[in-house]
């Protein structure tokens, strides 16, 4: 057995954020189930085969702890984000409260609305021949989506875009920070909650607020717990799946050109990049019991963070990993995860970064990136993507 050997890998750190894979490479092939002192201690799973059985195998890798998806945790909670911080059978049963309202079906009806959102938000930036692709585009047309998905007023999800910042970016270098956006977010919901107990339609916080759960009432924890993954966690994400893409076609213009002429590439060249640029790198489990795997053993209640990002570049299953190939087939990355726990807002996500695609081809199909100096990634390795992309047109 190799000895357990520790080290200070650090998946924040600033040469990971610049460039994650070689590392990820050298663990696949030498350290697959690789120790870290950092945050803690954690375990990194770094294998195709070994990321997809764990997130399938949720009694022996659980999610059902709060904040412990994310590390290190972003904020203090006491209540977990539903569903994905619950485990089955009580995840199946919260999961289907809300399944209806994103099914490929429900989200095609919101087709028209993503596209007016992107072709309002871009015409002034091709009307000045630039801006910020993630600060003007992406980041307002994600929250903005969001709030006719949720059928809020637009202009809250100006708010959600500063309290997901907050959490997200606060979590490294302003922990105070993040714990006041998260009680904003909250009070946001209950604000929401009991707006529509007062009066219910037939959007999703209606159907939570009249759903029963194991036959009562949802509480107010778990109502905190829907809304703020509902308002968190799918915005930075989707951004990312944005930017990522726009970034690329903006560095291969062979490939933007031949979606530009091929638009029914469009559906497969989004599952591309959201494996060759998985907007989520790793997500936290806990292990609960002893388990060894590649020689190692990972104790019960160890933190493991299964890594989708090294995941999806592993040869053993994509050839050319570190290719892209926007006509690639088949292409079973795990950008959204597996089992149980498989993004609920997939649809979604998918339809927006195609749209997004569709409107920029049509009003800035010539955009250039700026300088290196003003690109700027996000500050963390978990997540993966821009925080800023400046860009210009002839």
């Amino acid at each position: 057995m190799r000895a357990e050997a520790t080290t200070q890998f650090d998946h924040n750190s600033t040469s990971f954020i610049a460039d994650p894979y070689p590392q990820y490479e050298q663990l696949r092939d030498e350290d697959p189930v690789h120790f870290s002192e950092r945050y803690g201690g954690y375990f990194i799973l770094t294998r195709y085969e070994d990321v997809r059985k764990a997130l399938l195998d949720w009694k022996l890798y659980s999610s059902a702890q709060p904040g412990v998806t994310s590390i290190p945790m972003s904020v203090q909670r006491d209540f977990p984000e539903i569903p994905l911080e619950v485990d089955p059978t009580e995840h199946t049963e919260y999961r289907g409260l809300v399944t209806r309202f994103f099914t490929r079906n429900a989200i095609s009806e919101l087709e028209a609305d993503i596209r007016r959102i992107a072709v309002e938000l871009l015409e002034p930036l091709r009307e000045a021949r630039g801006g910020d692709f993630v600060q003007e585009f992406a980041l307002p047309l994600v929250s903005r989506v969001l709030a006719v998905f949720l059928q809020v007023p637009e202009e809250d999800a100006k708010r959600w875009v500063k309290w997901a910042k907050d959490i997200f970016h606060g979590r490294l270098t302003d922990r105070a920070q993040a714990d006041r956006a998260s009680r904003d977010m909250i009070a946001y919901v209950d604000g929401l909650v009991e707006d529509r107990r007062r009066s219910p339609g037939d959007d999703l916080f209606s159907a939570l607020v009249t759903s029963r759960f194991q036959g009562r009432p949802l509480t107010q924890a778990e109502l905190h717990g829907f809304g703020v993954l509902l308002l968190n966690a799918g915005q930075e994400t989707t951004v990312n799946g944005i930017g990522n893409s726009l970034w690329y076609l903006a560095e291969h213009s062979k490939d933007r050109r031949r979606l530009q002429e091929e638009p029914g590439l469009l559906p497969a060249a989004v599952e591309e990049f959201l494996r060759f640029m998985s907007p989520i790198q790793l997500l936290g489990r806990n292990a609960t019991q002893d388990t060894t795997l590649h020689g190692r053993t990972i104790p019960a209640e160890a933190t493991v963070a299964v890594c989708y990002g090294s995941a999806n570049r592993d040869t053993r299953v994509f050839p050319a990993a570190d290719e892209c190939r926007i006509d690639r087939h088949p292409n079973p990355h795990l950008a959204f995860g597996a089992g149980p726990h498989a993004c609920l807002g997939a649809h979604l996500a998918r339809a927006e970064m195609r749209v997004a695609l569709e409107e920029i081809f049509a009003r800035m199909p010539d955009y250039r990136i700026g300088s290196a100096a003003e690109v700027k990634l996000t500050p963390h390795g978990d997540l993966r993507g821009f925080w800023r992309l400046p860009v210009s047109t002839p």
